[in-house]
């Protein structure tokens, strides 16, 4: 259930890449954070209402929200500001360290490490993204690769990710992902709002279109999809597992960045995110 969970959410979020590449390049990472953060909120309030959830149970934990709720606006601006001006087939092969990333805390917070051969799915997934770093004539140029502003804004939203998913399935496996969602989105958009309105007061009108709306409706739908069943799936497996299977979005990525962007490298690519979902079928088997 949990694969089935993670791997939908790996595609939900290959169509937020699409997306924002696709329509949203002119339009300001905060807007497009603001337009998720409301359309996600007005959902899981509908939600957690119809199922009888509880809104107060995360605020039981509410050093961990307020860590989430940082931790999610640094990851999200990251991603938008990535995914706008960034090469699809890089950014989403470099978002697969998060499950390395995640180690660590999820060790912490839960006392869960990969066992036996889960370590050889660490070091394959670090090969996938070293040859990732290929272009069709040249080797491996780490330093070109960290030149670019969208792999280090994908990297660094990979970091985030990790600590953030350690901390996401500490709230939601005591409080539930609806009400803890509702918590989130609560904090994040009047924060969101206030930058919006302090750094790039004309951003929000300029994108008062109705072009602009369906762009925003259609990145929230596949954002709160895709966090959805990522929480969902992080209550019934340890994050670096449910994080490795999501990071297969790198192979629908790469061959949506060929098919609709028209991107280079296919194939070199392509092979470093077949070696990352190689990496991550390994941990998902060594559980």
């Amino acid at each position: 259930m949990w694969f089935a969970l993670a791997l939908a959410a790996a595609l939900a979020q290959a169509g937020q890449f699409a997306v924002v590449k696709a329509r949203a390049r002119r339009l300001h990472p905060f807007v497009i954070m603001l337009g998720t953060q409301v359309i996600g909120l007005a959902v899981w309030v509908g939600i957690t209402w119809a199922a009888s959830g509880s809104f107060a149970a995360p605020w039981r934990l509410a050093g961990w929200v307020v860590a989430a709720v940082l931790l999610a606006s640094v990851m999200n601006y990251l991603l938008a500001r990535a995914s706008a001006g960034g090469d699809l087939s890089i950014l989403a092969p470099l978002l697969a360290v998060a499950p390395l990333v995640s180690i660590l805390p999820d060790w912490l917070f839960t006392g869960t490490l990969p066992r036996g051969a889960g370590w050889l799915g660490v070091g394959i997934t670090v090969l996938g993204a070293t040859t990732l770093g290929r272009g069709e004539t040249r080797g491996f140029d780490l330093r070109r690769l960290f030149t670019r502003e969208d792999a280090l804004c994908a990297l660094g939203a990979a970091v985030t990710f990790g600590f953030l998913s350690a901390v996401d399935r500490r709230v939601t496996m005591e409080a539930g992902v609806p009400g803890y969602l509702v918590a989130v989105y609560l904090c994040q958009a009047p924060l969101t709002l206030l930058l919006l309105r302090l750094r790039h007061p004309g951003a929000l009108a300029a994108a008062a279109t109705a072009r602009d709306a369906v762009t925003l409706a259609l990145h929230a739908g596949f954002a709160t999809a895709s966090i959805a069943m990522q929480l969902t799936a992080l209550t019934l497996a340890p994050v670096s597992y449910v994080n490795s299977v999501r990071q297969l979005s790198t192979v629908f990525t790469v061959l949506i960045g060929r098919v609709l962007f028209d991107e280079p490298g296919l194939r070199h690519r392509l092979a470093g995110a077949a070696l990352m979902g190689l990496g991550a079928s390994i941990l998902l088997f060594a559980r």
